[in-house]
């Protein structure tokens, strides 16, 4: 363990806790999959249900005026747009191309409020589509890239430069240009991770550095933006599935998974950084 790095737990008892994002009024709140909820995490520990519609929710995140969370459905293979005042949805996107979705997965979102998605396969057959695709603000939905190995987490740099997704079966991370046009474009291999990673959610802070959870090992793997490995921390036994900061001064870090369909063994973690 890094000296002066704390873990603990803030909340358990979950089917498959993933897609953590921090609400613009000073909590977290976060999906249970196959639990179909998301639930918001309580100030003195725990959880209560915050959103349930019947929809299995992956990956969380606010749009860039804070007033809309844009949530990867798992169940429904669509994007949706959730007020978090009102708590009502909307479909955003459920195809492209006419082609639906393999699996609406993992969500990132840019300053000019495109919004990005993965669409892994976990069993995919010839002629299959993985990548990203691009939820634009005109309302129109697009293939941004095409990605194989199971496209997953994925965030945009702050200085709007890079787009980064790992992929879970590539045990790896791959870097795109982010245009200001908001396409992507030479997309290359950028760091290879341990071979039993499978990195799943990841966030980045300010200064660029990437968090990756990696669901293979229970690891968080944090990079700096040269891809130097800075810290690899031990947060659970399994399943690592995603991160999110509490906050602006990037201090605290909220880490989900551990968890397992039809068992309720799965927890938030939260990591104090000196």
């Amino acid at each position: 363990m890094d000296d002066g790095i704390k873990i603990e737990k803030a909340a358990e008892g979950f089917v498959f806790p993933e897609g953590p994002v921090w609400h613009p009024d000073g909590y977290l709140i976060f999906s249970d999959v196959h639990g179909a909820t998301i639930e918001k995490v309580k100030s003195g520990g725990g959880a209560q249900t915050w959103f349930s519609k019947g929809k299995m929710t992956n990956g969380l995140i606010m749009s860039p005026d804070k007033t809309r969370i844009y949530a990867c459905c798992y169940s429904e293979r669509e994007l949706l747009e959730i007020d978090p005042k009102t708590r009502e949805h909307r479909v955003l996107t459920s195809r492209c191309d006419g082609r639906e979705f393999n699996n609406v997965n993992d969500v990132a979102v840019d300053d000019a409020g495109n919004v990005y998605f993965t669409d892994p396969n976990w069993s995919p057959k010839p002629g299959d589509i993985q990548g990203i695709y691009r939820y634009s603000p005109d309302g129109m939905t697009t293939l941004a890239a095409e990605v194989k190995l199971q496209p997953n987490g994925l965030v945009v740099s702050p200085d709007q430069k890079w787009l980064y997704v790992d992929r879970s079966g590539g045990h790896d991370i791959w870097r795109f240009r982010h245009n200001p046009d908001g396409s992507l474009s030479g997309g290359i291999q950028w760091v290879k991770l341990e071979p039993d990673a499978e990195p799943d959610g990841m966030t980045i802070d300010s200064k660029g550095n990437l968090y990756v959870a990696q669901a293979g090992n229970g690891k968080l793997c944090v990079l700096a933006p040269d891809g130097k490995v800075l810290h690899l921390i031990k947060v659970m036994d399994r399943m690592a599935t995603n991160c999110e900061f509490a906050g602006a001064d990037e201090k605290t870090l909220y880490v989900t998974g551990g968890g397992k369909q039809g068992e309720r063994i799965g927890a938030v973690y939260k990591i104090t950084f000196p």
